[in-house]
């Protein structure tokens, strides 16, 4: 976008107007004495741009509009801003290939304007974490210095109300991916709820698949030992039914079970031994843990009493016992999360205990049913085989259940891996939106070169006294040395500020796809920035601006910069109460009136 021209107009016959004030190709010098209106032209310019400008009252009734007409690749893009509507209420119209809009708020006027400049304004979290979008008003502060309080920041807007609102705005000028994307805000948000409900899922799963699991034997071996005892039990069971001599057959069978209930109650009577053993040295741990927890206490009790000795430790944090007391916290965390560790495996080992103590009143009880059925001279073949036939049967019961507990808690082990690969997932995108605009390297790239260029224009404006090794952090925030820059003051401020929007925009218009090809400055005071310093510094900006289609818009009470064929000087042409003025009447209104 490069300026055309720009004229106010007037409210009503009494009204004061502008002439058509066209820009130049290279430079615009608006240069009068103070009193003469400049600010009032470039608040009336910077309006029409979509800025807040405070008009004194005078203007205000005086002045209707202010019309800015500026080119987009060939075609004309007119903007008028009212400014009779008033300091609060915002009318502006816009005008382009063939449409005109109504604009009454400058957040419509921003997204239609972004729109004709073919920028996509990224949504942003604002400073009360909600969704907001850039405005041209926070745009136009990298590319407008106003006399009044543009010097006193690298980057001074009318108001700040998006989170890191500088650094946002330059990611977003220079087509960069936004710090704090609102929509990855919110996608972080919901992963993080998404990471807590998969939490609890697993937590409970976890604790289902501990219960499931408890007094089962999950092993290989284990379920091909259970799949051969389920075809002997059914293999047993057949060739009972089609034995001859029943009376044998049931008499062998119940022999074997008797054989195989002892060596169950065996096992078992064992394992129980093994667990209690295991819970009384269980119980032995921790009373030693307590007695280090309890040790551990007086030890810091005792580190409170020596720091109260003034003799010891005068100073109110003299630091000579924080070493004690960082130890005291990691060894008291240490020995209760071993704690809980040994509560786990007590609280195990004792319903397993309860478990197996069940299972062997079970298998004694089935065992003198069995000796008894043995034993029993008056029963006869038919009862045996009967008692056979039910125990086999109820053994056959029993394996087949324990293979359908290890077949449910597979499955719940199975969506146990499944959520928790869910979670690794959730983990990874979590890290990965959290990362989004810290590690980009296009932004690093920005970083570095416009450093280099800062620099550049620090020597440029002899900005003397001040550190060359320049630092740019992840909020862009300028750093000279050890110093930043809210640490210096006066005329160097100034310069430093002049050197880094000179290498921001330098930057800028290097690639010549970016739309705003103007740098607007309402020049520093005499007092502030020596005229030579100053002259130095603008021929550098116009040989940057003649070399990359770019405009420069200079404002200044004292310095007359020279111009030349590709520039134009606006000097004031009205005469108002004996002095030159930018705003007033034409003779013939005058004479008219």
């Amino acid at each position: 976008m490069r300026l055309k021209n720009l004229r106010i107009e007037p409210l009503g016959e009494a009204g004061w107007e502008s002439p058509l004030l066209t820009f130049g190709h290279r430079t615009t010098l608006i240069f009068a004495p103070n009193g003469s209106g400049k600010t009032p032209i470039l608040q009336s310019l910077a309006a029409c741009l979509g800025f807040p400008s405070k008009f004194r009252e005078d203007i205000l009734g005086k002045c209707a509009a202010a019309t800015l007409i500026a080119e987009i690749e060939g075609k004309d893009l007119v903007i008028r801003r009212f400014l009779a509507s008033g300091q609060k209420e915002f009318t502006a119209t816009i005008s382009f290939d063939g449409t005109t809009s109504e604009h009454y708020s400058e957040a419509t006027f921003s997204t239609a304007l972004f729109a004709v400049l073919g920028l996509t304004p990224p949504a942003l979290v604002s400073t009360n974490k909600q969704a907001t979008h850039p405005y041209i008003s926070t745009v136009l502060p990298l590319f407008y210095l106003n006399q009044g309080d543009g010097y006193t920041a690298a980057y001074k807007a009318p108001a700040s109300f998006i989170q890191d609102q500088f650094v946002e705005m330059v990611r977003f000028v220079f087509g960069l991916n936004p710090k704090h994307s609102y929509e990855v805000k919110k996608s972080l948000i919901e992963e993080k709820e998404a990471l807590e409900a998969i939490n609890r899922k697993i937590v409970v799963l976890q604790r289902q698949v501990e219960i499931q699991s408890l007094g089962l034997d999950l092993t290989e071996g284990n379920r091909t030992a259970l799949a051969s005892r389920v075809a002997t039990l059914s293999s047993q069971i057949d060739d009972l039914r089609a034995s001859v001599d029943s009376s044998g057959a049931a008499n062998s069978t119940l022999t074997d079970l008797l054989r195989q209930k002892e060596q169950l109650i065996r096992t078992a009577q064992s394992e129980l031994s093994e667990l209690q053993s295991r819970i009384a040295g269980i119980e032995t741990i921790r009373s030693e843990i307590e007695g280090e927890i309890s040790t551990l206490g007086l030890n810091e009790e005792a580190r409170r009493v020596f720091i109260s000795f003034q003799e010891i430790c005068r100073a109110p944090n003299c630091g000579l016992f924080v070493g004690s007391s960082e130890s005291y916290g990691k060894n008291l965390l240490y020995l209760r999360d071993q704690l809980k560790d040994l509560e786990r495996n007590s609280t195990r080992a004792e319903v397993r205990a309860e478990l197996l103590q069940a299972r062997l009143s079970e298998l004694s009880a089935d065992r003198n049913a069995l000796a008894t059925k043995l034993g029993a001279t008056e029963s006869g073949s038919i009862d045996r085989l009967v008692s056979a036939v039910h125990e086999l049967t109820k053994q056959l019961i029993e394996a087949e259940g324990q293979r359908a507990s290890i077949e449910a808690t597979d499955s719940e082990r199975s969506k146990l891996f499944r959520l928790e690969q869910e979670r690794s997932r959730i983990h990874d995108r979590i890290e990965e939106l959290s990362a989004s605009g810290r590690t980009d390297n296009d932004f690093n790239r920005l970083r570095v070169r416009v450093r280099e260029l800062t620099v550049k224009w620090m020597d440029i404006l002899e900005a003397r006294n001040v550190p060359r090794n320049v630092d740019i952090d992840l909020d862009f925030r300028f750093r000279f040395g050890s110093e930043t820059l809210d640490l210096f003051s006066g005329s160097t401020k100034i310069r430093l500020v002049l050197a880094i929007h000179a290498a921001l925009f330098e930057h800028y218009i290097s690639q010549p796809s970016n739309p705003f090809r103007f740098l607007i400055l309402d020049t520093p005071k005499q007092q502030e920035l020596h005229t030579s310093d100053l002259a130095k510094y603008l021929a550098a900006l116009e040989s940057l601006c003649l070399a990359n289609n770019a405009q420069l818009i200079i404002s200044s009470t004292e310095y007359s910069h020279p111009t030349l064929q590709w520039d134009t000087r606006w000097l004031p042409s009205y005469w108002v109460h004996d002095r030159p003025m930018y705003l007033g009447q034409p003779a013939e209104r005058i004479l008219a009136q």
